[in-house]
């Protein structure tokens, strides 16, 4: 059994569609459709339903996944015992995290982490915090990083970084010149907002309750901080999200971000690794990389 096939079984499990785990193998989507139906050829049984939009598991298939991401791991493992042995930072890097540092923090982290160690594979998986954890949990994840601490049996959190909101408008916009807004005004104002249960939402409410205001009051709600950033670039409105999120386009003009006043509107993210399991070379050589990168 080829160990491709298995990798791509549980990339197009984690993506949710063939085209997405093509783009983060780097690999072509006839290729990945042809090692999943040689993979169902040799194992005789159809592991993933293709009909209707995206792909649903079969009950075969989630038993081939269970054993697929051992598979792997013990593969990874090896690799990263070997690199450990003469001191080489190399192996496969599987790493997890949640939507915040996931879709804005991370990627180019990882790639000049790449860059200086060309021997290095890296993984990027972006999901809930909860899914996240259960990965580290189940082995699927060397590591993860996410913003809601959970007290876990096998699970181990160490505090990483701190993010900070701020309320993003258009430069043209009334607010875009002030040095600050305070949470009473904030209040006041109608936002675009992120989905109910979404980290930066969450945090923004707890703020409200707190002070004993209103929760927010959303001209949209339009998912999480890429679409909301879309958005106010697009001139619909202005909403509150991650300072990091917004650097680029602050930098170049494009928006203004304007720190809230009378609130401790922060969130902190931290790494979750599985409890006993002795980080690797690799992994810690990673972390050590992302701490200078991101000035932690």
């Amino acid at each position: 059994m080829d160990l491709r096939h298995l990798v791509t079984l549980c990339a197009v499990i984690d993506r949710g569609s063939f085209s997405a785990a093509a783009e983060s193998l780097g690999i072509s989507q006839p290729a990945v459709s042809s090692q999943i139906r040689s993979l169902e050829e040799r194992l005789g049984e159809r592991l993933l339903d293709r009909s209707g939009r995206g792909v649903r598991v079969t009950e075969a298939g989630r038993v081939v996944e269970r054993y697929a991401r051992q598979v792997i791991a013990l593969e990874d493992e090896l690799e990263r015992e070997l690199g450990d042995v003469d001191g080489r930072i190399a192996g496969r890097l599987e790493l997890g995290s949640s939507t915040g540092p996931g879709e804005v923090m991370l990627p180019g982290v990882l790639g000049r982490f790449r860059r200086a160690h060309p021997d290095v594979t890296v993984s990027l998986v972006v999901h809930d915090s909860r899914t996240i954890c259960d990965m580290v949990l189940d082995g699927a994840l060397d590591l993860g990083i996410v913003g809601a601490v959970r007290e876990q049996r096998g699970l181990t959190f160490t505090p990483f970084l701190r993010d900070e909101l701020v309320l993003i408008t258009p430069p043209d916009h009334a607010l875009s010149a002030a040095a600050a807004i305070s949470l009473n005004d904030l209040a006041s104002i109608e936002l675009i907002s992120q989905q109910a249960g979404s980290g930066v939402r969450d945090t923004l409410e707890a703020a409200f309750r707190t002070a004993g205001l209103p929760i927010v009051r959303a001209s949209m709600e339009l998912g999480l901080q890429q679409s909301v950033k879309a958005a106010v670039l697009d001139g619909l409105g202005v909403s509150v999200i991650s300072r990091g999120a917004v650097t680029a386009e602050v930098a170049d003009g494009r928006l203004a971000a304007v720190p809230v006043e009378g609130a401790d509107l922060v969130r902190d993210f931290s790494i979750v690794r599985a409890s006993g399991r002795t980080p690797a070379t690799l992994t810690t050589a990673f972390l050590s990389f992302a701490a200078d990168e991101l000035d932690i």
